[in-house]
């Protein structure tokens, strides 16, 4: 067997293999010997038939059997022989075989990047620190949204929630339902535009298809076939709203305090130490993001793709699924490049860790999970065991003892920068509706 490696990239090789004539015919005929046990040809028991029989009968189908069988095998002999390592299964371009001649097999592969970095004293490290102010914000936020009141409403707006009637006309017989919407376009399926402006008693035609009558209806059991459109009378039964408090000091009042100045204070105070160590994790991830950048190192992009496909196709709309695959595939690159970076380093930099080291990360990580020590090695005891609680540990100190050098900044603009490519947000929007619990 000879094997020949071409580069293409950073992260993919194509190898090819080529099987003697004698090797391959070798494999060949092991192969026809297996398969007559399994081959039905008239006139003869199973297994009974001649070899040459067989090959003339089934030569065509065997061969594609065959081949798809050798392939594997010969690849697996290959990567042992010559220490091959990838990441998917390979991807088989060409496979050449005649018998009596040699076997020719071209696989493309992909395997993680190869790095060394050649500066990590004195870094230039652009980073966006957490403000302290704008945590305020968003916890005062959260609170006004859980504080969040359902009123009744005279007329349907963005958003609002919609108790309807459906009439659905199901091949002349009528079937009635209660049904529940938004008025608007959000949430898809749930939603509907024409609700907008709509009051208790008003009544407007649509056609809609069973799957989304079901979801509406709540009743996935009603008589109708998913994929047809049903004519339907929408009667408004309800209109409910939700009703937000202002952040005022009428609302400090309720939580107890003498007024908003003195709630955030105090917010402030409690706030102050996650902060500061969610920063540090900033600093720290700003430098892996900084030796993305000045190294630049190419990505498996067919493993990333195939891994971001898998995750989408656990939902069956379409639409959505291409969004999610794009946020997969930016959320696996992120991933894959700080794994990476944080591998390397680890060849790179020498560091002991000692007990103390290791109870100061538990600490941290205790702080920013809102726990206390105690609690949080109760709780994460196995994982603290782990080896790669261990390489964390490490991943921590290495890129503290880089940030002691580093030159932090934060960018004076929004400029585009090369940057590890960021998933857009998946949280649900600030004015996303909201359902009202029955």
């Amino acid at each position: 067997m000879q094997v020949e490696f071409n580069a293409i990239n950073a992260v993919t090789k194509e190898i090819n293999i080529t099987i003697s004539a004698d090797d391959a015919t070798k494999a060949w005929e092991k192969y026809l010997r297996k398969a007559a046990k399994q081959v039905d040809v008239p006139g003869f028991r199973k297994g009974k038939a001649p070899l040459s029989l067989i090959e003339r009968t089934h030569g065509a189908m065997l061969t594609d059997y065959f081949l798809k069988d050798s392939v594997s095998d010969f690849f697996e002999e290959a990567a042992k022989d010559h220490d091959i390592n990838y990441l998917l299964y390979p991807d088989v371009k060409d496979v050449k075989w005649e018998k009596g001649q040699e076997m020719q097999i071209k696989i493309e592969i992909e395997h993680e990047p190869t790095l060394e970095f050649k500066q990590l004293d004195h870094l230039d490290v652009p980073y966006n620190p957490i403000t302290l102010e704008s945590e305020v914000d968003k916890y005062l936020e959260e609170l006004k949204q859980n504080s969040g009141t359902i009123v009744d409403a005279e007329e349907a707006i963005l958003n609002d929630h919609v108790q309807v009637e459906l009439t659905i006309n199901n091949d002349g017989q009528e079937i009635v339902q209660t049904a529940h919407f938004f008025a608007g376009e959000y949430p898809e399926r749930r939603a509907l535009p024409e609700l907008i402006g709509k009051k208790v008693g008003d009544i407007f035609e649509k056609e809609l298809n069973g799957t989304d009558i079901k979801l509406v209806s709540r009743d996935s059991s009603i008589a109708l076939d998913n994929d047809k459109m049903y004519h339907t009378k929408i009667m408004v039964n309800t209109v409910e709203r939700m009703q937000y408090p202002e952040l005022n000091d009428d609302f400090a009042r309720d939580m107890d305090f003498d007024d908003m100045a003195a709630m955030r204070a105090k917010i402030e105070s409690d706030m102050r130490l996650v902060n500061e160590h969610k920063n540090i994790d900033v600093k720290n991830y700003a430098i892996v993001n900084k030796l993305f950048v000045d190294n630049n190192f190419d990505l498996p992009v067919k493993t990333i793709g195939y891994l971001a496909e898998q995750e989408a196709e656990k939902y069956p709309n379409q639409e959505y699924r291409k969004f999610l695959e794009y946020q997969y595939r930016m959320q696996i690159s992120q991933e894959m490049v700080t794994m990476y970076v944080l591998s390397q380093l680890r060849k790179q930099v020498e560091i002991e860790i000692s007990d103390d080291m290791t109870e100061e990360y538990i600490k941290h990580e205790a702080i920013l999970a809102d726990m206390t020590v105690e609690a949080y090695k109760e709780k994460n005891k196995a994982e603290i065991a782990s080896d790669g609680y261990k390489d964390g540990v490490r991943n921590y100190y290495i890129l503290r003892k880089l940030a002691e050098t580093a030159n932090y900044f934060i960018p004076e603009s929004e400029a585009k920068q090369e940057d590890i490519p960021e998933a857009e947000s998946t949280e649900v929007a600030e004015d996303a509706p909201v359902e009202p619990t029955e």
